[in-house]
């Protein structure tokens, strides 16, 4: 996605000559992110450069890209996954989260056997029906003239055919609770992990959600060493809660499991009190604040008020939701949410460090 129809319009290439500061592709769990930053008065170059790929994309997709491309990801899965703490535990509980026929069943990278099976044709069709105008948003941000900004964008875009929107699949969630185990041959330290899938959650309920996991991570004060990990993740047409204990000495499974459930009973069934309250939302601001404080991150931030969200907020409105909420609410809604069908794996280390005897 980054050499261009001929050698003369070699994106990179060109980006690179009038000074671009930054130039990736990022894919996520709904989503493929073309990232170009540069200087002010390039902004044209930008706008071609991302209109001229949705126009030759089908064009740019051959067999040797496609093996290149192989190579690279499963290369990429060696570095992020089989190299590192935990990655294929995460693997197989995404495996687990996502049975077939859901297509994040193979995680993001993709499984290795799909990798394999992957065509020339296979690529093609899917680059024809998804990288279209109409399922792309296409964001601006940082010094420029809006309305200089909306003709350039115009005249490079209107000419493009614009496809069929897709539509996010829709995949009844898990109905009993599933417990795998994996063993974990780089990290030392044994991990149980909560998951929840949920379809179609109301931004307020996503928020309330958010908040109980920020809550969930104050509830460890590292006295006995445990940690605790929590956070909900919104994409198109579903969300993600997920939860994980970590110790930092062996301890039988069952044991941490049922430490896992405890530290979950304090969210779903006390009232949290105010001031531990305030600082969750306080934290959220916080990690609100940090990403708009870059250009990519005020990119991310429209860009995923505009996928996620229903009505036409602000950013501000759409980052601000969780302080509407009562103390009350954050519990009765994790209650409802995370009494039912769960994923929970059990990471254990192959070379645990030494038991723990007592805890004081």
């Amino acid at each position: 996605m980054a050499t261009g129809s001929t050698p003369e319009t070699n994106y990179f290439a060109l980006l690179e000559q009038r000074r671009a500061r930054h130039f990736n592709a990022v894919t996520s769990y709904d989503r493929m992110t073309f990232e170009t930053v540069v200087p002010a008065e390039e902004l044209p170059l930008a706008i071609w450069v991302a209109a001229d790929r949705l126009g030759t994309l089908p064009g740019l997709v051959d067999a040797a890209s496609v093996q290149k491309s192989q190579r690279i990801i499963v290369q990429e899965r060696a570095s992020e996954l089989v190299d590192e703490p935990y990655g294929l535990v995460d693997e197989q509980l995404h495996r687990r989260l996502y049975p077939g026929p859901h297509p994040l069943r193979g995680g993001i990278l993709g499984a290795p056997s799909e990798l394999a099976s992957c065509t020339l044709e296979d690529v093609r069709a899917f680059v024809a029906q998804r990288l279209v105008p109409a399922n792309g948003v296409l964001t601006v941000v940082g010094r420029f003239d809006p309305a200089a900004a909306r003709r350039l964008i115009e005249e490079r875009f209107a000419g493009l055919p614009a496809g069929k929107r897709s539509v996010a699949p829709v995949f009844d969630p898990a109905t009993m609770t599933y417990v795998d185990k994996k063993e974990e041959p780089l990290s030392r330290e044994p991990r149980v992990t909560m998951a929840w899938r949920f379809p179609e959650l109301p931004h307020d309920h996503a928020q309330a959600l958010e908040l109980g996991a920020t809550l969930l991570t104050f509830l460890t004060d590292g006295a006995w060493g445990m940690r605790i990990d929590a956070g909900l993740h919104e994409y198109a047409g579903e969300s993600v809660f997920r939860m994980e204990l970590t110790l930092p000495y062996d301890e039988p499974m069952s044991v941490i499991h049922n430490d896992a459930d405890g530290f979950l009973r304090m969210l779903t069934h006390k009232e949290m009190p105010l001031d531990l309250v305030q600082a969750a939302n306080l934290q959220l601001d916080r990690a609100s604040m940090f990403g708009l404080d870059g250009l990519r991150g005020r990119a991310y931030a429209l860009t995923r008020v505009e996928l996620v969200s229903r009505s036409r907020q602000s950013v501000a409105e759409y980052l601000g939701t969780h302080w509407e909420l009562e103390r009350g609410m954050i519990r009765d809604t994790a209650r409802f949410y995370l009494k039912g069908a769960k994923l929970v794996m059990h990471a254990r280390p192959t070379r645990p460090k030494p038991a723990k005897k007592e805890r004081q």
